[in-house]
């Protein structure tokens, strides 16, 4: 698939708290294919903006996230071709840590509810356990593998 890149994303700046720089400015992603993806050049992995269960419409996110438990997410990475839930590490560097409720890029991923996403590291201390960013503050912490998440999918540069 040929990627086509759209016009800058513009800052989020103003959605940090005061005296706080952003961890994750627009600077550093690329949209492509007519905005519905960005490219995070510090890590060259591609991002679906919206959550799964919601669709790009040329400025936002529309519809309703999905929940699922850790399997059913996993699965449903499966099932999109190309693309897979992102490890701990990879959810991790799309947190913004100069705001909250959520803690992410809002221009970047405009309509994310500050929800728990689930990764596809499970918790090595407890087999019924996976890791996830909890993008209300922008922690992460272990869940039950049987609790309902949301899910966002990633894939390796193109």
């Amino acid at each position: 698939m040929v990627s086509v890149a759209v016009a800058d994303i513009p800052s989020a700046s103003d959605d940090c708290e005061a005296d706080l720089v952003e961890s994750t400015p627009s600077s550093d992603f690329t949209p492509l294919e007519d905005g519905d993806v960005v490219r995070h050049e510090p890590t060259g992995l591609e991002w679906r903006r919206c959550p799964e269960g919601m669709d790009w419409n040329d400025s936002g996110c529309d519809g309703e996230a999905l929940e699922k438990d850790w399997k059913e997410a996993l699965q449903h990475a499966e099932d999109e071709e190309g693309w897979r839930m992102p490890n701990i590490n990879e959810l991790r560097s799309i947190v913004e840590r100069c705001g909250h409720d959520p803690a992410i890029n809002q221009q970047v991923f405009p309509d994310t509810p500050p929800w728990v996403f689930w990764s596809a590291s499970p918790y090595a201390g407890d087999s019924d356990r996976a890791w996830s960013v909890r993008f209300n503050d922008g922690r992460d912490d272990w869940y039950l593998k049987g609790a309902n998440r949301t899910v966002r999918l990633v894939r390796d540069g193109q």
